[in-house]
């Protein structure tokens, strides 16, 4: 599926702020587990992130533009 867990290595300089603990391409993959039927705590516990962090990413309150920033 193309999938990735995020890793230290996974960050694309430019783009993600320093102290950012997610990738664009993270975001991405969030919405779409999360349409595969992972639950939003399932999420949260893979990714290292609030429940409502993974809520606010998959409403796209947060990293609205993820697929813009992904590629580029």
């Amino acid at each position: 599926m193309g999938l990735r867990l995020p890793t230290s290595t996974s960050f694309k300089p430019g783009h993600v702020p320093g102290n950012a603990v997610l990738t664009p391409q993270n975001a991405i993959d969030i919405r779409k587990l999360y349409a595969s039927g992972w639950t939003i705590k399932q999420l949260a516990a893979i990714y290292g992130i609030t429940s409502t962090h993974v809520y606010d990413i998959i409403t796209r309150k947060k990293w609205k533009n993820a697929e813009q920033q992904a590629t580029s």
